[in-house]
Formats: C-alpha cells, structure tokens, sequence
C-alpha cells in the first residue's frame, strides 16, 4: 500500500498542475479584430488591431486558402476607442464656454496621448471635424474651437432650442469604426422643446454621456431636460451636471474615457503574387471575424516590387528547371541508346571453337583476296619479286595503273572455249603492262558466293560501342583500318589496314575468317589466339579481338 501511495500522489499532483496551466494560461478568449492594415514596410505583412488577444496570433484567410502567418511584433500604446464630441453652444454663458473649451481640449489631448487614432468634434451647426495623427490634432483642434461662440436665448423667448438632438444622430453615424468599442460626450444645455420625441441611441454599443448645466439655463428648459433625458434613459445614455460638485466624480469618470486592452499586432509571411485579393481576419470562436477586399491599386508599392521580383525568379527557375529536365533526358535517351546498343552487341556471346582448316595462306593468294573485295592494289616496280603485294620497299620507284583487264589479273589470255583450265593454279608471272605480281584465289574461296545466313556484325571500341547499328553481310567482306574496308576500324593504330576478311564459302553454307598472313598484332576469335595467315571455320555467334582495343561480335541471322 505503502509503495503505490507516492505514485498515485504524483498523478494528482500531476492532473492539478495541468488544470493550474488551463486556468492561468494566456486565453483568448473574447478576442476580437478591430482593424486590419497592409504594412507599407514589409512585403506581404499586416498590421492588425486586437483587443483582448493575451498574446493569441489571429487566423487569416486570403480568398479561399488559410494562410500561415507569424507574428513579428505588437504595440500596445494604440486604441481603437474612436471618441465623438458633440460641443452645442445654444443657451452657454461665456464662462461655461470657456470651460467646455478647456475640458475638450484636455479631453482629446488625454486620448491621443493613449494611443488613441480617432477623435471626432462636431459643433452646433453640424460642422464636423476629424483629428487623426496626434502632432497636428492639438492645434488643429484650437482653430477649429476659435470659431464656437455662445448662442443666446432669442428676444422675448425663455431659451434658445437645443441642436444636440438634431445633430447627434448624425455625429455617432461618423464613428466609422464600430468594431472598436467607441465612445461619446455631448455639450448641451438640452433645452428641447416639452413634446420633443425622446432619444433612441440602443443602436450606439459604446457610453453616451451628456454634460450639461444649470448656469444661465431657464427653469422651464431645465424641466424639459429632465422629462426628456428620463425618456432617453438606456444602459448606455447618463447624464453629468459640470457645474455641480456632487457630480465630481462621475464628470472625471466620464472623460477617463473607455479602459480597453488594445494593442497592433505585427503579422508577416504571406507572399503576395499580385492582384485583387480578399481577406478574413478572426480568433477561433469569434463570430463576427474582420472581413475587407484589396485592389492591386491600393496594394503598397514594396509588395507589387516584391511580387515583381518573386514572378522574375520564379520564370527562372522554371527556365532553369526546364533546361535541367531537358539535358537529363537527352543524357538518359543517350545512355539508354548506349546502354542498348552494348547489350545488343553484348548478347551475341560467341561459342563454339576456331577450327584451323590449312596451313598459311599463300601471300599472294590473301593479296588477289584483297583485291577483289577492294579493287586497290599497289604496283611494284620489281614484278619478279613474288611477295605479298604492298608499298615498295624503300629508294624504289613506284608508278600506278588506272585499270587492270581480266587478263592482267590472270597474268595471260583467258583459256579458249571447251578447254579447261587447270584444276590447282599455284600463280602466274608478272605482268609486264601493269607491272604487278598477282596470285590467283586459292580454290573455293567463295568470293561469289552468297551466304545463306547473313552475318550480324557489330564493333566495340576499348569496350564501348562505336555505332548504334549493326551491318549485315551476304557476301565477302573485310576488316581492318584502311578506309575502302567494309568494316572500318578507326582509333585503334594496332589494327592493321587490312586485317581479316570474312567470306563465305562452302558454296553459301559456311562462313570462313582469314587473317592477313602480315597481321603480327593480336588475331583472337573466341579466345584462341589466330595465326597470320590462317583460315578458320566461324561459329554461328563469336567475339573476335583485332590488336589492343577492337573487338568485333557477330552472329548468324536469319
């Protein structure tokens, strides 16, 4: 028991000081907006007039979207107790005038020393004055006072009717700010007429006080007074002698003024695009939340600069963006492109084994090959030298023919009709016209045969790529650096100009590789190192490495 007692001592404990928060906390509770401003200093800020906030930040509601905002500061030297002052001069002496003036006078100094912003005077003629800025409103106040003078009861009449009636309605319809808890004090001997039509001011929220006297004010005026400010009677409506001193108190009361927890409020963080706009401001709960419209017009010009400034940046960032996006894809097309043609090249992983089907080729045999496919062959001016044909050697004069005949090519005179030609040519002498050593094919080479399977060949650089497509042959094709190749290989110096040649032969139905018999540089197919000058029998799929960084894939399609 003894053991269970401290925790359930902690909970009340606990449960207390949370209803401690609740009671004591900062509450805004009665809150309400009594104005709202747009701040000419700070883009997209407010100023907000609040009563009662206890520190509370109000909501605020552009259009349809809540908008979050953050409070920055407050000033609590400004109230929103706007005051009307109605100064009736019928039926005053000029001793009373006099002290109505300096009671005015005291009476707006006092408000705009509190942070009061709206003071309005209006006379017995319905004239009508306005004081906002309190470094002008004394002054202002003085000339406008300068032209009050008593207004004497007429000849053989007992006194002068009273205007405060008249005008009063209209000097409370003035108050423009009936959010803010205003407030009224009326001047006037209130001499009305026995069967004048009593006051309604219900429609007035805040204290209407009227002052009034009995010096120089006849005793019928005085009854008429009474009849009628009984009449008038309302929670709102009293009524103060300031000539009487049992009224002291209630005369100081009454120009204290209206005592309101008032204070503006600092609000930012809004971003303004530009345009109309509207807006609601209001604390949870308060029913009857400060609601106004904006035109672009009215808007300060730091928030059209700022908006400005915002729209510019955003176009940028867009652009920005834009471009961003665009490179990426044409980087990723690029790479897909690249990454798929590697994989279609990567796919044709060869099999099978190289098969050496004879011994070295005869030079000139792999040069007539050359020939063929290419049409270019170099003339040598020492015919006798059988050898692989190629430049000259070095101090050796060279000349070139424009076109070899089929005779040249065979060194002689085509065989005539019905003989037969020699089954296993082994090569002819020179040719004294074209001055070129020439070697007949070796037998069944199938220079004019067509594959019935066309070869798929696609090459890799340094394991990349060089192209996005592949070529398909039918027929006899070469490969090496020199540039009338069907397959050229470039950026690889280790490759020589005429490397391999790939024919078909076995009348179509197979496919034979032939590697130059002057090719000292890596010759690999299907990691088997080749030798110059052999010929092998291709696989259906293979990967054959040319010197230090080609390698070239090919397939058997249909």
């Amino acid at each position: 028991m003894s053991a269970r007692l401290p925790q359930r001592l902690r909970s009340l404990l606990t449960s207390l000081g949370l209803l401690a928060a609740l009671l004591f906390a900062p509450s805004a509770q009665g809150a309400e907006v009594l104005e709202v401003r747009l701040d000419d200093d700070v883009a997209g800020g407010l100023l907000v007039g609040v009563r009662n906030a206890e520190g509370a930040v109000p909501e605020v509601t552009i259009g349809e979207t809540k908008v979050t905002m953050q409070k920055t500061g407050a000033d609590a030297s400004l109230r929103w107790q706007p005051l009307l002052i109605l100064v009736d001069t019928t039926n005053m002496p000029a001793e009373v005038l006099d002290r109505v003036k300096t009671n005015v006078e005291n009476v707006v100094k006092a408000q705009f020393d509190g942070g009061s912003q709206l003071v309005v005077v209006v006379d017995g003629q319905g004239n009508k004055f306005e004081l906002k800025k309190a470094d002008t409103a004394m002054r202002n106040l003085k000339d406008f006072m300068a032209r009050w003078e008593p207004v004497p009861a007429p000849d053989k009449m007992k006194y002068a009717p009273s205007t405060a009636p008249e005008y009063l309605r209209q000097g409370l319809a003035s108050l423009l700010v009936p959010r803010g808890k205003p407030w009224a004090l009326v001047y006037s001997s209130l001499c009305v007429p026995e069967d004048a039509e009593k006051g309604d001011y219900s429609a007035f929220k805040g204290p209407l006080t009227f002052l009034t006297w009995n010096v120089g004010v006849d005793p019928s005026c005085q009854e008429n007074r009474a009849k009628w400010l009984t009449a008038s009677a309302g929670d709102n409506v009293s009524a103060v002698h300031i000539d009487k001193a049992e009224d002291k108190a209630k005369l100081e009361a009454a120009l204290s003024g209206v005592k309101a927890n008032d204070a503006l409020m600092q609000l930012s963080g809004w971003e303004y695009d530009g345009g109309n706009f509207t807006m609601q401001v209001g604390f949870p709960g308060e029913e009857d939340k400060w609601n106004g419209s904006f035109t672009e017009e009215v808007v300060p010009q730091s928030w059209l600069d700022a908006a400005s400034k915002r729209r510019q940046n955003k176009s940028k960032l867009i652009a920005a963006a834009g471009l961003s996006v665009l490179v990426a894809l044409l980087i990723v097309v690029a790479i897909i492109k690249a990454r798929s043609g590697a994989a279609e090249v990567a796919k044709w992983e060869a099999v099978g084994e190289a098969e050496d089907l004879s011994a070295e080729m005869d030079p000139d045999a792999w040069n007539a090959t050359i020939f063929q496919l290419t049409g270019a062959m170099p003339v040598l001016k020492d015919v006798q030298a059988a050898a692989q044909l190629g430049p000259a050697k070095k101090g050796e004069n060279a000349k070139a023919t424009v076109q070899s005949t089929p005779e040249e090519l065979t060194g002689g005179t085509p065989p005539e009709a019905g003989t037969t030609a020699p089954a296993k040519p082994t090569g002819i002498g020179p040719n004294k016209e074209t001055g070129m050593t020439v070697a007949v094919p070796v037998q069944d080479d199938g220079t004019g045969y067509e594959a019935e399977s066309p070869f798929e060949v696609g090459v890799l650089l340094d394991g990349k790529p060089v192209a996005r497509k592949t070529k398909k042959f039918r027929k006899v094709f070469s490969i090496g650096r020199a540039t009338d190749n069907r397959v050229v290989i470039q950026k690889d110096d280790t490759v020589h100009r005429y490397h391999v040649v790939v024919r078909p032969a076995m009348e179509g139905k197979e496919w034979w590789l032939e590697v130059s018999p002057t090719a000292s540089n890596r010759t690999n197919l299907n990691g088997k190192d080749l030798k110059a000058g052999g010929r092998y029998r291709l696989p259906a799929r293979f990967r054959l490495q040319l010197g230090e960084l080609t390698e070239v894939r090919g397939r058997m399609t249909e």
